[in-house]
């Protein structure tokens, strides 16, 4: 028996070489063939390439995302850069992106007024902030949706080259030197689709709670106050508060002050947590906005009367904007518009 499992171990063995050897001008052919596509392809098409395989093997869409944005800024820029240095080009990029930057100012005045329930000309350099972070997004999403039609309709200019061909037709302009352009140009099309995809996935706050459990362990003032459930903070608040207010002499006056500190801690806490609990950009970038608001642009002293804890931006001399913190409202402030009571202009009896 043993003698016959060595024959048929034996018979395996032969036959296992036998193919190998069989094989062996195949896979060196496949491999020249893999060499030579690969040495072929220009530093965008290797990128589109590793970016796919990014996305089969490791199903990492954001790793993707950012390949692929890489090689589309290294394959266009040249491109933009050729067509900004012409009269005609240079008209058409800049009415481009003046259209983009009208249409911020507009949906930033339209946030802010959303915000502080007020005309955006009262608060100018809110609007301005609000400018600032809604620009970026527009200008990019605008810009990857123009790339995308771009590639939904190259395809189709590639065949019409192909076809026009035969008839003696030789412009091909950028795309002649390419390897393989139509599938270059299909999966560059797909791929725009999954970098639109992850950019519609942070402006939406959609599969962000890793980021923000990561923001959140980081962000807080310490370990031990981080890894305590908010309830268990609660408590050790009030405890520590009720110790602090019991009649004792004893107690130091530095230590009474620790009531106001905590208060403050806490204040600040429950504003990161309700900022870092807020999915999408353009939500965050609201809360952004009202503490902008009221932190940089109202005044904290007013000829007309407020609140201790509020400031105020006067409209006209009839009526202010008080502002004050509050976290039971949606962006943490709440903006209400009160007629002002001066020394020259008294509250009605």
């Amino acid at each position: 028996m043993l003698r016959y499992f060595k024959i048929v171990k034996w018979r395996a063995n032969k036959q296992l070489q036998q193919q190998q050897k069989n094989w062996q001008p195949h896979k060196i052919r496949l491999h020249e063939r893999v060499k030579t596509v690969w040495f072929n392809l220009n530093t965008a098409q290797k990128l589109y390439l590793i970016a796919l395989m990014v996305l089969l093997v490791f199903q990492s869409g954001w790793l993707c995302a950012l390949i692929t944005i890489t090689a589309l800024v290294i394959e266009f820029w040249p491109k933009f850069d050729k067509l900004w240095h012409s009269l005609a080009g240079k008209a058409l990029i800049l009415i481009f992106y003046a259209s983009i930057a009208n249409f911020v100012l507009a949906n930033a005045s339209g946030i802010v007024n959303d915000v502080t329930h007020v005309s955006a000309t009262q608060f100018n350099y809110t609007h301005n902030f609000a400018t600032l972070l809604y620009l970026p997004p527009w200008a990019l999403g605008i810009t990857l949706s123009t790339l995308l039609l771009f590639q939904l309709i190259l395809p189709f200019y590639i065949i019409a080259l192909l076809l026009l061909k035969p008839f003696g037709s030789e412009r091909v302009k950028f795309i002649s030197q390419s390897y393989s352009p139509l599938i270059t140009a299909t999966l560059r099309f797909f791929l725009s689709l999954v970098v639109l995809s992850a950019l519609f996935t942070i402006i939406d706050g959609r599969d962000e709670e890793t980021f923000l459990a990561d923001i959140q362990s980081g962000y807080y003032f310490g370990q031990e106050m981080n890894n305590d459930s908010s309830v268990n903070k609660e408590k050790a608040l009030i405890d520590l508060k009720e110790q602090l207010e019991k009649p004792d002499s004893s107690v130091d006056p530095e230590i009474k002050s620790l009531d106001t500190q905590i208060e403050g801690i806490a204040k600040a806490t429950e504003s990161t947590t309700l900022f870092l609990n807020t999915q999408g950009y353009f939500e965050r970038s609201k809360r952004l906005i009202a503490f902008f608001a009221f932190n940089y642009e109202a005044d904290g002293f007013s000829r007309c009367k407020k609140a201790n804890n509020s400031k105020s931006i006067e409209i006209n001399d009839y009526e202010i904007v008080e502002i004050t913190p509050d976290n039971t409202m949606p962006y943490g402030y709440k903006f209400i518009v009160k007629a002002c009571e001066s020394p020259a202009f008294k509250a009605p009896n």
